[in-house]
Parts: C-alpha cells; structure tokens; sequence
C-alpha cells in the first residue's frame, strides 16, 4: 500500500495490528482506541500501544494523521442475537457517525470496516443504504461482501461482512474458498480438564459436523448453542461473545471421547492469534475472542489490496 499508517478504532485484541504486522513490509499504528480498560491494557502488551479510551471523547484535533482507517465497530446493534435496532440504538448504533466525524476530519486514503452479516438487511436494508451513501458522498469508490473465516483458513466459520473504500479505485473481493482447515488442528491434547456432563444432560445423538445435543434429564429442553458437541474434524461454530450453557462462548467438542469447550489459547487460534498471545487475566478473554475479527480474512484482503498497488505502480 502506499501509505503505512493506519489507525485501529474499536481495536479490541488487534486483529487489524496482527494483520497488518504479518504483511511483508512494515506498517505503522499511529492510533488506536476502545472503551474497555482491560482490553486496552492486553492491547500494549501485545502490541507496544496504549490505546485511547472511548473513541466519543477523542479530540480529533489532537489525533495523527494518518493513510488508513480500520473499524470493526460494535455490532450489538446490528446483530441476529441482539435487538437488531440498528442507527436507533443511541449508544453504540451511532458510533458510524464518529467515523464519519473522523473519516471528514483525516480524509484518510483507504476504509476498511467490519460488522455483523446482517447490517446490510437490517431495517430492510436501511441502516446499510445510509452507511455506504455516507461514504460514497465522501468520495469514497465502496466495496462490501460477506466472507466467511472457514475459507480463509481458518477452523471456524464465521461470517461477517467487509467493506473496503478508497478515494481512486473500486476493489474487487477475489474469490477465496481454501480447503477447510479443522479444529483438530489447534487442540491442545494436554488439557485434561473435561466437562462431566452425566450428573445433568444424556447426550442426543445428531448428524454432521453436531456429533449431540446436550438434553437436560429433568426438562427434556436442551441443544442451544451451548449445548451442542463437535466434532474436531470439521470446522467449528462462530465463537461468540454472549453464548452461555456449558458450552459458552466456544462450544463443545468431542476430543478423545470426553467432552470439553475450547481453552483462551485455543479459541485465540480459532481467529487467527497466536497461541502465545499474550494476556494476564482469564477475565473476559473469551468474550473479547467473541468480539475480534479473525485475523486470517485480515491478512487475506490486506494483501491483495497491497498486491493490486504494486500493479498499478509498476
């Protein structure tokens, strides 16, 4: 890419920093922010940068230039397991506008921005309408599409839609559907901590990647998203941020004939991290994981935007 600096809002764990450090050439994060004190603080010691706070209360006078803006802002409002308000939603839904405040104020060259894969139906389709007019009355050539992380290496499928803005050329999403990549291929087989599960659920037998469901013994109920088994040799479901049953977060997997959820350092694998990512607290990493962009769809797009640059340039 020509320009090397980049901005991380709604930086979270770092995808885009992992992402953008992994490309061949260096790139520079001259700003980063999130509200959350505690993923701030696994932020700069994983990546040598304190973030800003909530991005509401950022002088934008004060705030480096910069040649790309990377968001993946909060999708709550947007979400299938959320209320689905959209711009309505007067806390997190208008944080679009905060980019746009900033996007006016910087006119950086590139956008790159992340959400849910339904923002482009919800309201019938409003809410999307009025983001993609926002950037195009900018001056901004849009992109959009739904990937999935399953077809970009990744063990987990996950979709969620992408879009990709810049002052001088349209990008094309490249098709990309790599073989699948299976959960068994990050489990640590050391773990010897299995969830028992006789005492309260039998286990119902299904078809497919779901090997059971978990169906509690006194009600009869059971087979939500926490309480459906794996197999390891498949890809996994989407890790959440608000899942709950025995299963929260990761889901359950067959290993070995015992039953067990993914660890912090698995479910980092699951989007892309490094194992050895570093983090001091188990406190709410799953739900970061949850919340995080997979690092693998990341390094894809950015390298083919870098690689169509080198075209045009040479």
């Amino acid at each position: 890419m020509t320009g090397k600096r980049y901005a991380d809002l709604f930086c979270g764990l770092g995808a885009f920093h992992t992402a953008f450090d992994r490309l061949r050439e260096g790139y520079e994060c001259v700003f980063a922010c999130d509200v959350d004190e505690r993923v701030r603080r696994i932020y700069q010691d994983n990546h040598g940068i304190t973030p800003h706070g909530d991005i509401n209360t950022i002088d934008m006078e004060l705030m480096p230039d910069f040649d790309i803006l990377c968001a993946g802002f909060p999708c709550q409002p947007f979400s299938i397991a959320g209320k689905k308000e959209g711009f309505n939603d007067q806390g997190k839904g208008n944080f679009f506008y905060k980019i746009l405040d900033i996007i006016d104020h910087k006119s950086p060259q590139k956008i790159i921005l992340e959400n849910v894969k339904n923002l482009h139906t919800i309201h019938n389709g409003d809410t999307f309408r009025i983001i993609i007019s926002s950037l195009e009355k900018r001056g901004y050539k849009v992109s959009y599409k739904v990937l999935d992380a399953k077809n970009y290496g990744s063990p987990q499928s996950r979709q969620r839609i992408y879009i990709i803005c810049d002052k001088d050329t349209m990008y094309n999403f490249r098709s990309v559907n790599k073989p699948i990549t299976p959960v068994s291929t990050i489990i640590d087989h050391t773990v010897d901590t299995f969830f028992d599960y006789k005492d309260k659920y039998i286990l119902e037998p299904t078809k497919g990647r779901m090997k059971y469901k978990l169906i509690n013994k006194k009600t009869g109920k059971g087979g939500r998203q926490g309480e459906r088994v794996y197999s390891i040799e498949d890809y996994g479901p989407t890790i959440c941020a608000s899942s709950g049953g025995p299963g929260s977060k990761t889901g359950l997997y067959e290993i070995g004939g015992k039953i067990r959820k993914l660890t912090i350092k698995e479910a980092l694998q699951m989007s892309g991290f490094s194992p050895e990512y570093r983090y001091q607290s188990r406190d709410n990493m799953l739900f970061y994981i949850g919340n995080s962009i997979v690092v693998n769809v990341l390094e894809e797009l950015l390298q083919d935007i870098e690689h169509r640059e080198e075209m045009v340039q040479s």
